[in-house]
C-alpha cells in the first residue's frame, strides 16, 4: 500500500496483527469512521463487553426499553469509554448522524437510543462503548509498521453477529487463515 493510499482509510476495516501490544485490541477489527491529515477515529466492531446489554445501559440512562430486543454492547475502543458510539445502516439519519459510506453511518448522540427503543431506529446497528483515536500520522505509521492490515469493508463484516469470530472471517476474506497469518507475523 502506498503512502497516498494510507492518507484516507475512512470506511475501511483495520485488522490487528500480533504487533499490536494492547491486550484490548488483540484480534480486533476497527471500522474507520474518519481519517484525514489531523488523525483518525475508529470503532472496534468485534469485541463484546461481557454481561453488558442495552437493557443495562438504558436502565442507567433511565430510558424505558419497551418491547425491543436486547442488544449486545461492544467495546468500541479505549478512548471516550463513557460514550456510546452507534454504527448503523443509513435507513435512519438524524441531524447528529454522520454518513461514513453509502450504507454506514455513525451517531454519537444518546438520543438515538430513545429512537431505537421506541421505533426501532436503524435496521442494522452496533452499540459500542468507546472508540479508538489516532493523532496526526500515527495511524499511517502503525500501518507501515504492520500493526494493522487495512481491508475493504462490507456490511456482513461490520454488522455480522458480534459473537462470531469476525476477525478470522476477515482474514479468510483476504485469502489468509488464522494459523498462516500468525505464522507469518512470527517470522516478520
Amino acid at each position: 500500500m502506498s503512502n497516498n493510499d494510507l492518507r484516507n482509510l475512512t470506511g475501511k476495516i483495520l485488522l490487528s496483527t500480533q504487533s499490536v501490544s494492547n491486550e484490548y485490541l488483540d484480534k480486533s477489527m476497527v471500522y474507520l469512521c474518519s481519517h484525514d491529515n489531523k488523525g483518525a477515529l475508529g470503532i472496534v466492531i468485534n469485541k463484546l463487553i461481557p454481561e453488558m446489554t442495552v437493557a443495562n445501559v438504558l436502565k442507567r440512562l433511565d430510558i424505558e426499553m419497551n418491547d425491543m430486543e436486547d442488544l449486545d454492547i461492544l467495546f468500541g475502543g479505549p478512548e471516550e469509554i463513557a460514550k456510546c458510539f452507534i454504527l448503523h445502516s443509513n435507513d435512519y439519519m438524524s441531524s447528529e448522524s454522520i454518513l461514513i459510506s453509502d450504507n454506514v453511518a455513525l451517531t454519537i448522540n444518546g438520543d438515538i437510543l430513545k429512537v431505537i427503543t421506541s421505533t426501532g431506529g436503524p435496521q442494522k446497528k452496533l452499540l459500542c462503548m468507546g472508540c479508538c483515536l489516532w493523532e496526526m500520522d500515527q495511524l499511517e505509521n502503525e500501518v507501515a509498521s504492520s500493526y494493522w492490515i487495512p481491508i475493504d469493508s462490507d456490511e456482513a463484516l461490520i454488522f455480522g453477529d458480534p459473537k462470531a469470530d469476525k476477525w478470522s472471517k476477515a482474514l479468510l476474506k483476504i485469502g489468509a487463515h488464522t494459523n498462516m497469518f500468525l505464522d507469518l507475523q512470527g517470522n516478520a
